[in-house]
């Protein structure tokens, strides 16, 4: 018999470990006894267990559909495994059991604008609202549906609103300065960001919509000021990429060059960052290697136009005219327009990022032909590329179901897939475009890159060297494999790799991987001369400074650590890992 004295005990203390054996136990005795029942949905929703949890609640509002509260939990469950039809339908259930039920319009309308559904969030907010008209949480909610639906100048009022119930609440701050913006209020959203940082100066997406106001302002210092915070506290894409655009507007072409190399390792599926790297070497005069890597590029795909159109630029500017009337000749279109001819001006058009031409002629030659996968594919990418994730996401599906097994599509969508961090769904359709193009570069790195992402560490290494195999001599293929070597702490093979990268594209980053790999393999002199190295070129980066001080406590070089610390500290003086340091070395 279960002792349920004991057993509620154990539940009302949180020890729901200890509690759940002694319930199955009981259920075992008495499997239909609803009590036990909820209170292994309870323990089994604390641990975590949502597929138990939902199991014990279904069976609980089986046997008594009165129970708000079993239902609000069965909701959580089907919330948490993704079921949010379900989810919502619980949520309704709980309201119409429980009208006074808070916990419920919060969390359905969450779930609501998660999916979607604007409108019906906005209709529940208003009910709870008229319940507790104190809660600052229900004015948020209507002003962030608003915003769902792009309807910034009605998300104002109750943003406001929450904002006067809860003055010190970030999110409203940050919400409140994302309307202004929208609505070309920068001023406002400018000094409405700065309150937010003023509660909280560790805030990364504030940093960000400061720079990204400033962006719009055509202050591109200022923007690169506040971006640069973003970063050190969160590395994060969007932050990178904004960061690299306002460099590039102030011609700091290293700067971006370093940057856009990052997002290209991050996002390889977005070619506007391929294309943005390729013109920092061509803008900082490094023509030969911005051709060497185009022709790369358009030796493994000869059909993509992007490199194609750059190389043959660079053809010109090298008076290799010959060859660059060779590629021009495979993009000039002197045909009539078919729905194919069309798809290559789309094509050269998104090659010149001039991609909203690109989308509306994509558009035309779908509308005269649906049955051209690549021309989806292609729109798809431009989708990717501006955030319009569910659209990129139709497109892809569309080109997969016409042409499942081309390459390119198959690729692509790995990418997409790798970009929104559905790695193991990018990993199946990767493994998919290496059995078509088993040899392929791109694939094999990238592939090595998402299994690094997923902590595979031992397939990453698989595939990057098989990727060295086929071009033994490719900087980024070198690159890409001393990072994976340097994960998997195997040091003195990352550091072969990443000196022949080095050698060939003394890049930052590259540097900078170099560097951590002689650190970690106690060569402190070595780590510290590299460090220093970016330093005279690039000074004032936080992690560059840490590591130089890093390097010269390891060598017992305490004055020459606390120096590049007061450094630090100048630039930063909220880094803790600084000061720590310096109260150590003091």
């Amino acid at each position: 018999m279960a002792d349920l004295g004991r057993i509620n005990e154990l539940v009302g203390s949180k020890d729901f470990e200890t509690a759940l054996p002694l319930i199955e136990e009981g259920l075992k005795e008495t499997p239909d006894n609803i009590e036990l029942i909820k209170l292994a949905g309870l323990s089994h929703v604390n641990l975590g267990k949502w597929e138990d949890a939902k199991k014990n609640f279904e069976t609980v509002v089986k046997y008594n559909q009165d129970d708000a509260t079993s239902w609000f939990y069965l909701a959580n469950c089907y919330d948490k495994l993704g079921d949010f039809a379900a989810a919502k339908n619980a949520y309704i259930s709980v309201i119409n059991l429980r009208k006074e039920y808070m916990e419920a319009y919060k969390s359905l309308c969450v779930l609501l604008i998660k999916n979607n559904e604007a409108e019906e969030a906005i209709k529940f907010a208003e009910q709870a609202q008229n319940l507790d008209s104190e809660d600052y949480l229900y004015n948020f909610i209507i002003g962030t549906a608003y915003m769902k639906n792009k309807n910034f100048e009605k998300a104002l009022e109750p943003l406001l609103t929450a904002q006067e119930k809860s003055p010190n609440n970030i999110g409203i701050y940050n919400s409140l300065g994302t309307c202004y913006t929208a609505l070309g209020k920068t001023d406002e959203a400018l000094s409405t960001y700065e309150k937010s940082l003023d509660l909280n100066p560790r805030n990364p997406m504030t940093y960000f919509n400061l720079g990204s106001v400033y962006q719009i302002k055509q202050n591109h210092e200022k923007a690169c000021e506040y971006l640069k915070k973003a970063i050190e506290l969160d590395e994060d894409e969007s932050f990178i990429a904004a960061l690299a655009m306002s460099e590039t507007k102030l011609k700091r072409y290293e700067d971006a060059l370093a940057h856009y190399k990052q997002l290209v390792l991050m996002c390889p599926g977005k070619e506007n960052y391929k294309y943005n790297l390729i013109t920092c070497y061509e803008a900082l005069g490094d023509t030969q290697t911005a051709i060497k890597m185009l022709e790369n590029l358009v030796y493994i795909n000869p059909k993509f136009t992007l490199p194609a159109q750059k190389l043959a630029n660079l053809y010109i500017q090298t008076n290799q005219l010959t060859k660059a009337k060779e590629i021009y000749d495979n993009i000039l279109l002197k045909n009539k327009l078919t729905a194919e001819v069309m798809h290559q001006y789309a094509i050269l058009s998104s090659s010149l990022c001039d991609t909203d031409t690109a989308e509306k002629m994509l558009k035309k030659v779908i509308k005269m032909n649906p049955n051209i996968a690549k021309a989806h594919k292609d729109l798809a990418i431009i989708y990717l590329n501006k955030r319009l994730f569910d659209y990129a996401e139709d497109e892809f599906k569309t080109a997969l179901k016409l042409a499942p097994n081309d390459f390119e599509v198959v690729f692509e969508y790995g990418n997409f897939l790798y970009s929104i961090s559905k790695n193991t769904d990018a990993e199946a359709y990767y493994r998919e475009a290496l059995e078509i193009e088993p040899k392929n570069i791109l694939a094999l790195t990238f592939m090595a890159l998402n299994c690094l992402v997923m902590n595979k560490l031992d397939e990453a290494r698989d595939f990057i060297l098989k990727a060295i195999e086929i071009e033994p001599h490719h900087e980024y293929v070198q690159f890409c494999a001393g990072r994976i070597l340097y994960a998997r702490k195997e040091y003195e093979e990352a550091k072969r790799y990443l000196i022949h990268a080095v050698e060939q594209n003394p890049d930052i980053e590259t540097q900078n991987t170099l560097a951590l790999t002689y650190f970690a393999l106690e060569d402190y002199n070595q780590a510290l001369n590299i460090f220093r190295n970016i330093d005279s070129k690039h000074p004032n980066s936080i992690s560059v400074l840490m590591n130089i001080a890093k390097c010269y406590e390891a060598l017992g070089q305490n004055d020459d650590a606390l120096i590049y610390l007061y450094k630090l500290t100048d630039i930063f003086p909220e880094n803790e890992d600084a000061q720590e340091m310096i109260r150590k070395l003091s």
